[in-house]
C-alpha cells in the first residue's frame, strides 16, 4: 500500500532525527545542569522528579523539561532520558455516555436522535514528545487519534487513525524566541490552544468549533516580551500536503496570529487578555461553517452548507480572571466572509463560563503559552484524600444567519461538575439545554424554535 506524501515525509523526518542524534550530541550532555525560570528557582533538568513533557492536546512551543513551564509527569516508566534525547510516551482515553431528551419540534428540526443515546469512545490518542538535547534543546511532538474505536466508524473508509500533531520546535533568539514547523494547532483562541483535559466543560464552546479550524500544516514564530507579561505567536499555514487534489498555490493560504497579556497578577489572582486575527485566502473557492450541540457524536445542527467565497477574516477576543478556586473566562469570535453570492455575511458567537473548586484547588497559568493549566488535587484519592471537585457553568451562543446566509442560531446553557480523583483521571457529569432556531428539515421556509436537553457523562484517563 502506497503511503500518502505527508506520511512518507514524516517517516523520513523522524528516521533522520534518530540516525543523526549521535552526530549532533556533544561528548557531554547537551543540556546545562541547571536552568533558571520564572520564579528564580532552579531544578536539575534531568532529575526524574522534575522531568516533563507535553500532554497530547498541548501546543508545542518551549522545552518541556522545565517544571515551571509544563505539567509535572506522574510517571517514570513511560520515559526515556539520555544525554541525546528525552522522550515521554503519552496516551489519552476518554469515553462518553449521552442521552437526548427531544420534543416533537426538535425531531422535526434535526431528526430523531435515539441512535446517539449510548456510550461511545470520545477519543483514544497515542503519541510521544520531548527534547533533542542540543546546547539549546529542540522540542518535538507527535500524536495521533485512533478512529476505529468509535461505534459509527466506517471500516471501508480506511481512515482508522488521524495524525493530530507532528512538529518540531527550535530556539531562534533570546531566551524565549522559537520557531515551530509541522502540523499543529493554529495560534488563535485560548480555548482552541488548550486541550481536552483543560476545558471548563466537556466540549469547547460551539462558536470556536464552528468558526475556527483545529490543526493545519505550517510554520510559526513566537516570543515573550515585557518581562514575560506579553506573549505573541504568529504563522503561515497551508495544508496542501494533506490535500492530494490541490497544489501549494491552489490550496487555501492562512495567516494567523495571537497576542496575550497578563494585565494583573498577585498571588492566586490573575487577569488575562488576548486577541487573535486570522486571514484566509480561499483559493479553493469554497467555505463552510457547521457545528453540533457541544456533543461530539451527533451531526451538525447549524450548517451554512458549502458556498462560494473568496476570503475570510476572523477576529477573536479573550478574557480570563482567576482568583484562587474561581476561574472566569469569556471569548468572542467574529468571521467576515467575502462572498458576493451571499452578501458578504458576518457570522459571530461568544461564550461566558465560570468554574469553582469546592475543595479549594486553583489552576495555574502558563505564561509561555498564554493558557490555563490543568490542576493537581491537594488530596489525591489514592493517597487517602477525595481528590478535587470542580463546579462548572457556561452560556454559549452562535449566529450563522446574516445577509443571505441562513445557517441557523443556537444558544446553550451547561451546568456540571468535574471530579479529579487524581492528576491523571477525570470524571464529568453535565446537563445542557440547547435552544435552537432553524427551519424544519422537510420545510426549509418554516422557522422553528425549540429546546433540547442533553445529559452527558465522561471519564478521561491520561498517561503523561
Amino acid at each position: 500500500m502506497k503511503l500518502p506524501l505527508f506520511r512518507r515525509l514524516l517517516l523520513l523526518f523522524l528516521g533522520g532525527i534518530f540516525l543523526a542524534l549521535p552526530l549532533w550530541a556533544e561528548e557531554e550532555s547537551g543540556l546545562p545542569e541547571m536552568m533558571q525560570f520564572d520564579d528564580d528557582l532552579s531544578v536539575p533538568l534531568l532529575d526524574p522528579e522534575y522531568a516533563q513533557w507535553f500532554t497530547i492536546p498541548y501546543t508545542i512551543g518551549y522545552p518541556p523539561v522545565i517544571s515551571n513551564d509544563m505539567n509535572l509527569s506522574a510517571y517514570q516508566w513511560n520515559a526515556i532520558d539520555t544525554r541525546w534525547i528525552n522522550m515521554r510516551a503519552l496516551a489519552m482515553i476518554a469515553g462518553d455516555w449521552s442521552h437526548f431528551y427531544q420534543k416533537d419540534a426538535g425531531i422535526v428540526q434535526v431528526g430523531e436522535l435515539g441512535h446517539y443515546n449510548r456510550f461511545d469512545m470520545r477519543g483514544v490518542r497515542l503519541g510521544a514528545g520531548g527534547t533533542i538535547n542540543f546546547e539549546q534543546p529542540w522540542t518535538y511532538l507527535f500524536s495521533a487519534a485512533i478512529n476505529a474505536v468509535q461505534k459509527d466508524y466506517d471500516w471501508n473508509s480506511g481512515n482508522w487513525y488521524t495524525v493530530y500533531d507532528a512538529l518540531l520546535g527550535m530556539p531562534l533568539w533570546g531566551e524565549y524566541g522559537r520557531i515551530q514547523i509541522g502540523k499543529m494547532k493554529e495560534p488563535i483562541s485560548m480555548e482552541r490552544s488548550m486541550g481536552l483535559v483543560f476545558e471548563q466543560v466537556m466540549e469547547r464552546p460551539m462558536h470556536l468549533d464552528a468558526l475556527l479550524p483545529s490543526r493545519d500544516i505550517g510554520i510559526t514564530l513566537s516570543d515573550m516580551i515585557l518581562e514575560g507579561k506579553v506573549r505573541w505567536r504568529a504563522g503561515f499555514f497551508n495544508d496542501w500536503i494533506d490535500e492530494p487534489n490541490h497544489s501549494f498555490s491552489q490550496s487555501n493560504w492562512v495567516w494567523v496570529g495571537r497576542m496575550t497579556a497578563v494585565a494583573y497578577e498577585k498571588g492566586e489572582r490573575l487577569l488575562h487578555f488576548g486577541a487573535g486575527y486570522r486571514y484566509e485566502d480561499l483559493r479553493e473557492g469554497m467555505a463552510r461553517y457547521d457545528v453540533g450541540p457541544e456533543q461530539s457524536f451527533v451531526p451538525p445542527w447549524l450548517d451554512t452548507g458549502e458556498f462560494a467565497a473568496e476570503a475570510s477574516q476572523t477576529l477573536n477576543m479573550e478574557l480570563t480572571w482567576m482568583d484562587g478556586p474561581l476561574w472566569f473566562a469569556s471569548e468572542y469570535t467574529s468571521v467576515w466572509t467575502a462572498s458576493k453570492a451571499y452578501g458578504d455575511p458576518r457570522l459571530s458567537g461568544y461564550h461566558v463560563a465560570v468554574n469553582y473548586f469546592v475543595t479549594g484547588e486553583h489552576r495555574g497559568y502558563n505564561h509561555r503559552t498564554g493558557t490555563v493549566r490543568r490542576i493537581r488535587p491537594v488530596l489525591d484519592f489514592t493517597e487517602g484524600g477525595w481528590g478535587a471537585l470542580e463546579l462548572s457553568a457556561r452560556y454559549s451562543s452562535l449566529d450563522l444567519n446574516d445577509e443571505l446566509m441562513e445557517g441557523g442560531e443556537m444558544s446553550i446553557v451547561s451546568l456540571g461538575f468535574i471530579w479529579h480523583p487524581r492528576y491523571d483521571l477525570q470524571f464529568h457529569a453535565q446537563w445542557s439545554r440547547a435552544f435552537l432556531d432553524k427551519p424544519a428539515l422537510s420545510s426549509p421556509a418554516v422557522a422553528i424554535e425549540n429546546a433540547t436537553d442533553i445529559l452527558q457523562f465522561r471519564f478521561v484517563y491520561l498517561i503523561d
